[in-house]
């Protein structure tokens, strides 16, 4: 079942303190890739959080790097 890209998601979602997220990401105000899309923004790897993110947990995702991916 995918993330549902709602308000209260997006306030649980921890992706502005992933490593990987940075000034361009921040600058697009861009969160929530598990239930939006991937990144706008070049990303280099530099390590993922997704694994301890609530929203990860709540709905059972497996994979991590959604700003590389996209949604689930």
């Amino acid at each position: 079942m995918p993330v549902i890209d709602n308000e209260k998601n997006a306030n649980k979602c921890i992706c502005p303190t992933c490593p990987s997220y940075d000034d361009c990401m921040r600058g697009k105000s861009e969160t929530l890739y598990c239930g939006r899309t991937k990144s706008g923004c070049e990303v280099t790897k530099k390590g993922c959080v997704c694994g301890s993110c609530p929203v990860h947990m709540e709905n059972s995702l497996t994979s991590g790097y959604y700003c590389l991916s996209g949604k689930e």
